[in-house]
């Protein structure tokens, strides 16, 4: 009785659309006639009903397919889809199957939108250069969908990623349950698609590659030292940026020298990333950082026929244009979309949101993972794969006392995402910046138990005192590269720029009488290195700027010397040099360490090692010597800084001022959504008129 029913039903949709039976046996196909079924019904019913369904599909419509195998085949394919996804199917078909009986009968129907999850393989992990990197989340796009829709293609890590565990390309047909490794992929992330889906593009070992689809011996096409986004074009041409400061560039499918293609205004840019081709290949859509925290970045548009970019969305990244004449983009952790004139090539209309918390690498404290890369891919035939999560919340911290035995006490009562505290020099105030979506410095009173704020606009970092406890220095930005400025306290004076560099740089710490300000500032060639700063005449020169990298500048308390940190042994060890020099130079810690802090009395000095906390005594009065050092503690959950400390010496000398961090835990990512047909969905959403 059943199957009649279905077979009445379904005559009847096809007289009333006019189509001839093979037509309608696509329709079902695409349609998934089971829907109606399948909604609130146990799986293991599921898989009967459809083997039911398939029989009876095979003996009622299929010898009325003209000798067709279609009518055979399409129940088996969606029966394929519906296994490989692994969740029920979220589709309106009564609604559909509606509109159809009572629309008008030379209509064309659109297809059916509908949803359905994918789960990596068992016992893993997407990966997006996160986990492996000991991140809390994907940093990178993990995962691109086929053009032609019939695979997709995503890098994994196990759950358990031990020394030698890599990260592995992995490639799931659509019809097919399992997903298979694809061979001299690994260590592979960031996996992307050649126009024609027969080779993957992916970052490994410092590299850019590309291997068959199918698996073999991967091809080195350029070095490329970290990926932030890449996208395969027509001409066989593939657009990359390979750093978080830098602009774009190109190189052949088959490899080659790469050329620039574009290079930031470091005046209002830190960077240009996330590439995307335009349909025809005529410009590359991309997304530019202001700094290394933006929030806001902004979409721009390259057009090779002039060479010229211009801005074409504000708060928008990782954007890509479609054919379907529509530009969507990510603001914020929303897929948004609105209308793009590819002949123009400018958006037209307003921006409509269409998917919410999509998962975005966007406010990450660490700058070399706050991409503002998507996880979302879509395919030409109008597929939309996406994974949930939004952007990255700010994280609650606490400002504690903690004493030399890792005894931990409160100092303020909230919560917040503090960064860096440092105590005023008579001990009564405590500067703090904080970090998440408002990077701003905080003057807070012990007595009062009150916070006010320094800034306001702009991203602040490491706010230090002057020894007199008359200004603050830090490093601030609005867009484009971070200098030093300065400002009193309680805000009575304007802000004043003390540098202009087109590097990044970092306050690190003053003489006691004020004259010579040591900072860090961070240079392409020589990676960051130590210079100093002339208060009176704002003439900068360079202390140390080997190629090594040097950071975490600390004066003694007699300003002598300098303690410092380098990486010249190939981990970073505390170092202490004379100052103004010349002279030799001590190695303070000996198995590693950064952070370093002078003691009140100038007789040690502490540093950190990972979670352990030493201290070495030292002797400044007739030439300096270093004892050996001693561990005072290890304990878990405290704030570090780079390339400056985000720690300070309590004013008693009797404990450190520190930030409690809450552990979080990783967010594993093990299934991406689905949504076939998801441009008709599109269209009817945000409606693109002529293109």
């Amino acid at each position: 009785m059943e199957n009649r029913r279905i077979l009445e039903s379904w005559k009847e949709i096809s007289a009333h659309l006019g189509r001839e039976t093979r037509t309608c046996q696509k329709w079902e196909h695409e349609l998934g006639l089971p829907i109606h079924r399948l909604d609130g019904m146990p799986r293991a019913r599921v898989y009967a009903y459809t083997d039911e369904l398939d029989r009876w599909l095979e003996e009622k419509l299929g010898e009325s397919a003209t000798g067709s195998s279609e009518g055979a085949t399409a129940p088996r394919t969606f029966r394929s889809l519906w296994l490989v996804s692994g969740a029920a199917i979220i589709l309106l078909a009564g609604i559909f199957i509606g509109r159809l009986l009572i629309g008008h009968s030379k209509s064309v129907p659109s297809l059916p939108v509908f949803a359905s999850t994918i789960k990596v393989e068992p016992g893993h992990w997407l990966e997006g250069l996160g986990f492996a990197q000991e991140m809390e989340r994907l940093t990178r796009t993990a995962f691109v969908i086929s053009n032609d829709g019939r695979f997709i293609v995503y890098s994994g890590i196990s759950e358990n990623p031990g020394p030698q565990v890599k990260s592995q390309i992995y490639l799931r047909k659509m019809d097919q349950i399992d997903a298979a490794p694809v061979a001299g992929t690994e260590g592979g992330v960031s996996p992307f698609l050649s126009p024609d889906d027969h080779w993957i593009g992916f970052w490994a070992d410092g590299e850019l590659k590309k291997v068959p689809a199918t698996g073999g011996v991967p091809t080195t096409l350029c070095e490329a030292a970290m990926p932030f986004g890449a996208d395969w074009g027509p001409e066989n041409t593939i657009v990359y940026s390979s750093g978080r400061d830098i602009g774009l560039s190109r190189i052949s499918g088959d490899g080659g020298n790469p050329g620039v293609l574009t290079i930031p205004d470091k005046a209002t840019e830190y960077g240009h990333r996330l590439p995307h081709w335009l349909p025809d290949g005529s410009g590359v859509l991309f997304t530019i950082m202001r700094h290394k925290w933006d929030l806001q970045p902004r979409l721009a548009l390259l057009d090779l026929r002039t060479g010229k970019s211009h801005a074409v969305m504000e708060d928008a990244a990782d954007g890509r244009c479609l054919s379907t004449g529509h530009m969507i983009f990510l603001r914020q952790g929303t897929l948004m979309a609105v209308a793009f004139d590819l002949g123009r090539l400018e958006a037209r209309g307003q921006a409509v949101p269409i998917v919410m918390n999509v998962m975005q690498a966007l406010n990450v404290p660490n700058s070399w993972y706050n991409t503002a890369a998507g996880q979302y891919s879509v395919s030409n035939s109008g597929w939309l794969a996406y994974t949930l999560g939004g952007i990255v919340p700010d994280q609650e911290t606490s400002l504690v006392r903690v004493d030399y035995k890792g005894n931990v006490q409160r100092v303020a009562k909230f919560r917040a995402a503090f960064f860096s505290p440092r105590f005023s020099p008579d001990g009564q105030q405590i500067v703090y910046g904080t970090i998440g979506k408002e990077w701003r410095a905080w003057v807070y009173d012990l007595k009062r138990a009150t916070a006010s704020p320094l800034t306001r606009e702009g991203w602040v970092q490491f706010p230090i005192w002057t020894p007199d406890g008359r200004r603050l220095v830090f490093g601030w930005t609005k867009a484009g590269t971070e200098n030093l400025y300065w400002q009193s306290p309680d805000g009575s004076s304007p802000m004043e720029r003390l540098t202009s560099s087109e590097y990044w740089q970092y306050p690190g710490s003053f003489t006691p009488d004020g004259s010579t300000l040591a900072f860090v500032e961070d240079h392409p060639e020589t990676g960051e290195d130590i210079l100093l700063l002339d208060m009176k005449s704002r003439r900068t020169m360079p202390f140390l700027n080997s190629k090594a990298s040097e950071g975490w500048p600390e004066f003694s308390t007699d300003g002598h010397w300098l303690a410092y940190c380098s990486d010249e042994s190939g981990r970073f060890e505390v170092w202490v040099r004379p100052f103004p020099g010349p002279g030799g130079r001590w190695q303070i810690s000996m198995e590693g360490g950064r952070y370093p802090v002078w003691s009140k009395d100038g007789k040690q000095l502490f540093y950190r090692q990972g979670d352990q906390f030493w201290v070495a005594d030292v002797r400044t009065d007739s030439g300096f010597s270093a004892g050996k050092p001693r561990l005072l503690f290890e304990k878990a959950g405290f704030q570090v800084g780079s390339p400056i400390r985000g720690w300070d010496l309590w004013p008693d000398g009797r404990g450190f001022l520190m930030v409690s961090v809450d552990e979080r835990k990783p967010e594993r990512v093990t299934e991406t959504i689905l949504v076939q047909n998801w441009f008709e969905e599109l269209k009817r959403l945000v409606p693109a008129g002529k293109k």
